[in-house]
């Protein structure tokens, strides 16, 4: 990575708001500004007048045709941009990244105060933000300058951009040192972080890592092959290259980084051209899968994937998920049994989804089985041992399929009972079983004594790369059509959880959530305090933390220095040591 110097980072200490105000009309009118106007700001303002005379000059934001941007820089900063803009969810601000010329390449924002303010503005994709087309502004003078900037307010040279405020960082070529792009944050001007120019120095520094990333000869084949798909497939493209190399296509811009992480998920290790499907938050897709020769990676190209038509014409949600290997063993190990006709004793924690597991998609209580006769042993406390022990051996003479589900409710009497039916009608239909254990050695005394086999269904904690995917097919069932996405913290907080209910505690969650009425992006701090105190830093948070432990560093432990030399107000600093519990 990159570093930055505190230098960089700090920010110059401005005028106010009036104060500029004036100082802006005195320059306007050829009056000499007050020397308090900021070096780098005269010059903008200088060029700015230069080249379009009044600011009431600039009436439109004018625009090119989209068929004149540079789709391949899009394709090439897509992930970290989608990725930094998740983490900046709930702040309002939006990200823009520039071409070299000053032109919107695109915009990201998971806000829609954020994107109805750049609406507002005139900053859309084709956008032209050079400074000689609009004056001073984020995108223009980081350009110009080849500096990062932060332009508030009456700082703009333009009227239309009164209220906003914007920091830009130009994007260097690692190797070249060739201006590729500028990335700007955007917000409106109450909404001001004091950390916001660092913040964008710091996604500058990551794109240009990124640079640097796929300059790598290991990374050009992925590269070349990644456009050539981008390039021919309609749908999104996501590709996987060496040390954790991702890219994504501008189709792609839809996609969570919970959903490319699942992508990269159910693409790590293959070793040849694959069709996996997976429920995203864009809905139930088909992957095809091309492995690169030489360990160049992956590239993946998406596209719906209709659901089964259930017998009622209707979609289908169907289908068990997940691709842990021990989910899909033990998948594989209920397959054969039922496939065999032979009973089975599907064992595992309460909650880890043995029901479904035997029937082969998700259990939903209450709801018909054409296909398959669920009895629970519960329902011996209603109608008696000897009418269930009836009703039981009347399944399993007139059904492909019994489930028996919490035989660890059996007395030894009907467990004897269940082993005979079992031996009896061996061959003819298959048995299965579900019995809720702590430990696989308690599973295996429960088997023996019932005489059947045993598979163990592992917990949720020890398949937390599928939460991803369950989160979606669990929101999917509840809520068709919502789209309740999981932010990259909200994410490794649930798979660092401990989930004692298992996927029944995740389904509870996922209700919670819903019937709350929240909708988008869920954060991690919407999660209940179990979970969130397993959370992680997210990216916007990590450069906070370093930039302030830099600045206290510098400034020997003394914390008004710090703020100063960060341009934030000292209340700041102590509001974000709390925040983030560092000491200083």
């Amino acid at each position: 990575m990159i570093q930055l110097s505190l230098e960089e980072w700090s920010v110059s200490i401005r005028p106010s708001g009036s104060r500029l105000e004036e100082l802006r009309a005195q320059f306007l009118t050829a009056s000499d500004p007050d020397l308090a106007v900021p070096p780098d700001l005269l010059e903008s303002w200088l060029r700015s007048k230069s080249a379009l005379g009044a600011p009431a000059n600039v009436r439109d934001v004018p625009r090119v045709d989209e068929d004149l941007l540079d789709n391949h820089l899009l394709e090439m900063f897509q992930a970290p941009m989608a990725r930094a803009a998740e983490d900046l969810a709930g702040s309002g601000m939006g990200l823009l990244l520039a071409d070299a010329q000053g032109r919107i390449v695109q915009r990201w924002s998971l806000d829609s105060s954020a994107m109805t303010q750049l609406d507002r503005i005139g900053t859309v994709r084709g956008a032209v933000l050079a400074e000689d087309a609009v004056g001073t502004n984020g995108v223009g003078t980081a350009i110009a300058s080849g500096k990062s900037v932060l332009i508030e307010g009456a700082e703009h040279f333009a009227d239309v951009y009164r209220d906003a405020l914007c920091t830009g960082a130009p994007v260097w070529h690692p190797i070249t040192g060739k201006l590729l792009a500028a990335v700007t944050m955007s917000t409106k001007i109450d909404e001001r972080s004091g950390l916001l120019l660092p913040l964008t120095n710091s996604l500058a520094a990551q794109l240009q890592q990124h640079v640097l990333d796929v300059a790598q000869p290991g990374a050009r084949a992925m590269l070349a092959a990644f456009l050539d798909a981008s390039k021919r497939h309609d749908g999104p493209v996501v590709a996987f290259g060496p040390d954790g190399l991702t890219m994504r296509s501008r189709r792609a811009g839809e996609l969570t980084q919970t959903d490319v992480d699942l992508i990269g998920h159910l693409c790590a290790g293959l070793r040849h051209d694959s069709r996996v499907t997976a429920d995203l938050s864009t809905g139930h897709t088909a992957i095809e899968a091309r492995v690169l020769d030489g360990d160049a990676g992956v590239v993946a190209a998406l596209r719906p994937a209709p659901r089964v038509m259930s017998g009622h014409g209707k979609p289908s949600s169907d289908g068990l998920v997940g691709q842990t290997k021990s989910w899909l063993s033990a998948a594989h190990h209920v397959s054969r049994h039922i496939a065999a006709r032979t009973a089975l004793l599907i064992a595992g924690e309460p909650g880890s989804g043995k029901t479904s597991l035997a029937l082969g998609r998700p259990y939903r209580p209450g709801s018909a089985q054409s296909d398959v006769t669920v009895l629970h042993t519960a329902q011996r406390q209603i109608v008696g041992d000897q009418v269930w022990l009836q009703d039981l051996s009347d399944a399993v003479a007139g059904a492909a399929r019994v489930v028996v589900r919490g035989v660890e409710h059996l007395d030894s009497q009907s467990s004897s009972a269940l082993r005979a039916l079992a031996d009896a009608y061996a061959g003819r239909g298959s048995l299965l079983l579900t019995v809720s254990a702590a430990t696989q050695a308690e599973a295996e005394a429960a088997a023996t004594r019932l005489g059947v086999a045993m598979v163990w269904v592992p917990p949720l904690r020890e398949r937390a790369a599928d939460i991803p995917a369950l989160w979606n097919a669990l929101v999917a069932q509840r809520a068709p059509g919502l789209r309740l996405a999981l932010s990259d913290g909200a994410r490794q907080a649930l798979e660092a959880a401990g989930w004692p209910g298992n996927l029944a505690e995740l389904r509870t969650l996922v209700a919670q959530l819903v019937t709350d009425g929240v909708r988008g992006v869920v954060h991690a701090d919407q999660l209940p305090d179990s979970l969130r105190a397993h959370r992680s830093w997210s990216m916007i948070e990590r450069t906070e933390m370093e930039t302030i432990r830099r600045a206290l560093q510098e400034a020997g432990g003394n914390r008004s220095k710090a703020a100063e030399l960060l341009g934030v107000s000292r209340a700041t600093i102590h509001r974000k040591l709390k925040t983030y519990n560092l000491s200083g």
